[in-house]
């Protein structure tokens, strides 16, 4: 049975309808894979989508996707479709719902609760580099006057520090404060390099949610490219406001 991740702190807002699939599901070998673009059938695609997006009681016609080039790209959107050279997603419109794809990337949504504005950010480790958190956060400042007491944070799961192996060059590019060295071998927690993007904008830890869960270690739950390659799957994290009740 497929499972949706969804956020407590996201919850206590009627208005908000949010959440992130599982790999639990679909088909071998890809299973409840919700990508068009991993060589996965067509056909179980579209009924794991239908699958997701139903229980949600989202109409897909109403679907925003960035189409993830790694990058620290934000885009406001005001009309559904794909939208090229994006990794982060922001709207204040309702009935607009943002998605982003991982199987290892971070996925990280926001919510400004006093101008009712959300975005959908992925932070693999080149966006989270190049800070894409950061670029998103000035953007609602910039362009809605989005403050850090009236933010809250979930970031979904991710692949951890334990088992984000990296090379030596990849490492040097992060601040040490994130790096672990281990044998001779390099580790990066990107993870917690986004939780200090969100803090040095002033958001408090109780306005912050982290999913906790590790997309390698968690096989039987969630996709995660480094360890199945091109078996791989994709998830979907989505997020949309809505009329509050």
């Amino acid at each position: 049975m497929e499972t949706i991740i969804k956020s407590k702190i996201f919850s206590g807002h009627t208005n908000l309808v949010h959440g992130i699939s599982t790999r639990q599901g679909g088909e071998a070998p890809f299973f409840n894979n919700l990508s068009r673009y991993v060589g996965d059938d067509e056909a179980r695609v579209k009924q794991n989508r239908d699958r997701f997006f139903g229980k949600l009681g989202i109409d897909q016609a109403r679907l925003v996707h960035a189409n993830q080039v790694h990058s620290n790209n934000v885009q406001i959107i005001t009309e559904p479709g794909l939208y090229k050279q994006t990794d982060g997603l922001i709207t204040n419109k309702k009935n607009l719902f943002l998605v982003v794809s991982v199987a290892d990337c971070l996925p990280v949504m926001l919510y400004d609760t006093r101008n009712d504005v959300i975005a959908n950010i992925h932070a693999g480790w080149r966006g989270t580099q190049k800070k894409i958190i950061k670029r998103g956060l000035e953007t609602l400042k910039i362009e809605f006057n989005t403050k850090s007491e009236n933010l809250i944070a979930y970031l979904g799961p991710c692949i951890s520090r334990q088992n984000f192996e990296v090379g030596q060059e990849v490492a040097g590019m992060f601040n040490p404060e994130f790096v672990e060295e281990r044998n001779g071998k390099f580790f990066v927690d990107i993870l917690q390099d986004n939780v200090s993007q969100l803090k040095a904008f002033g958001v408090k830890d109780g306005q912050i949610e982290i999913s906790g869960f590790c997309t390698f270690d968690e096989k039987e739950v969630l996709h995660s490219y480094r360890r199945d390659k091109d078996k791989s799957g994709r998830m979907f994290a989505v997020i949309g406001m809505v009329k509050g009740n």
